[in-house]
C-alpha cells in the first residue's frame, strides 16, 4: 500500500555520495551500491560520479535489459519523494524505444568481421612491404597502410568496448583483446573504466577521467584549486 512506502528527499539522497556510502535512484527506487562498487564491471568511477543522484537514464544507456532483474538486491526500501521524469528524459527514453524497435541495437557481427578482415589484410601488406621489399616508396606506403590499420583497430576496439558487436560476449571479448591490447597496445579493461565514465560526465573537469591529466598537465587553471575550493566555486 502507498502509506507503507518509505520516502526520502533528493537532498537526503545527495548526502550519500562518498566512497563506502553510495546511494542512487533508479526509476524513483533508492539503491545502495556501496559494496557493489568494487565489483562493478564498469569500474567504480561512474558510481562515484553519479552517487546521490537519479541515474535512470545512465543505467538504461549502459546496461542490457537483463540487468534490471538484479536491482532489487540493492533496494534500500526507500523511494524518492516527488520523483518526476523530466521532458528531456521522456524524449530520450522514447528515442531509445524507437531505436530498439527498429533493431538498431542488434548485434552486427558481420560488420566487425569485415573490419577485422580488412585490418588483417592491411597488416599482411605491411609485413610483406617491410620484410620483402627494399623500395623506399613501398616502405612509405607500408607506413601509411600501417597507420590506417591502427585507426581501424582503434575504431573496432572502441565499438566493442561500448557494446556487443559480435554474436556473443566471448567473441566480443576476443575482439576487444585483439584490437585493444594486442594491436593498439591499450588495456581494454582500463579503457572501458575511464571511457564509459567520460561519456557519463562528458568534459566535466571534476568527473571526466579523460580530462584528468594532473600532474602531467592541466586542462584548466581551475584544477589548481583544492577540491573544497572547486566545490565552493561551482
Amino acid at each position: 500500500m502507498e502509506c507503507d512506502k518509505k520516502y526520502i528527499t533528493i537532498q537526503q539522497l545527495e548526502q550519500h555520495n562518498k566512497p563506502g556510502d553510495l546511494w542512487v535512484s533508479i526509476n524513483g527506487k533508492v539503491c545502495n551500491v556501496s559494496d557493489w562498487s568494487k565489483y562493478h564491471p564498469g569500474g567504480e568511477t561512474p558510481l562515484l560520479n553519479l552517487a546521490g543522484k537519479d541515474v535512470t537514464d545512465a543505467f538504461t544507456a549502459y546496461h542490457p535489459a537483463t540487468a534490471w532483474q538484479y536491482l532489487n538486491k540493492f533496494f534500500t526500501g526507500y523511494r524518492l519523494k516527488d520523483y518526476k521524469v523530466s521532458e528531456v528524459s521522456k524524449d530520450y527514453r522514447n528515442l531509445i524505444h524507437e531505436f530498439t524497435k527498429a533493431g538498431m541495437f542488434e548485434n552486427k557481427g558481420h560488420t566487425a568481421v569485415f573490419t577485422l578482415t580488412s585490418v588483417a589484410a592491411m597488416f599482411g601488406f605491411v609485413f610483406y612491404g617491410v620484410l620483402c621489399c627494399n623500395s623506399l616508396w613501398v616502405h612509405l606506403c607500408s607506413a601509411m597502410v600501417l597507420g590506417m590499420a591502427w585507426i581501424q583497430s582503434a575504431y573496432i576496439g572502441h565499438d566493442s568496448g561500448h557494446y556487443i558487436v559480435m554474436s556473443g560476449h566471448g567473441w566480443n571479448k576476443l575482439v576487444q583483446l585483439i584490437t585493444g591490447n594486442c594491436l593498439t597496445g591499450i588495456s581494454i579493461a582500463w579503457w572501458k573504466w575511464t571511457h564509459n565514465a567520460h561519456h557519463i560526465a562528458c568534459n566535466s573537469l571534476d568527473c571526466d577521467p579523460d580530462l584528468q591529466h594532473i600532474p602531467v598537465f592541466a586542462v584548466s587553471s581551475w584544477l589548481f584549486n583544492s577540491s573544497a575550493e572547486r566545490k565552493r566555486l561551482v
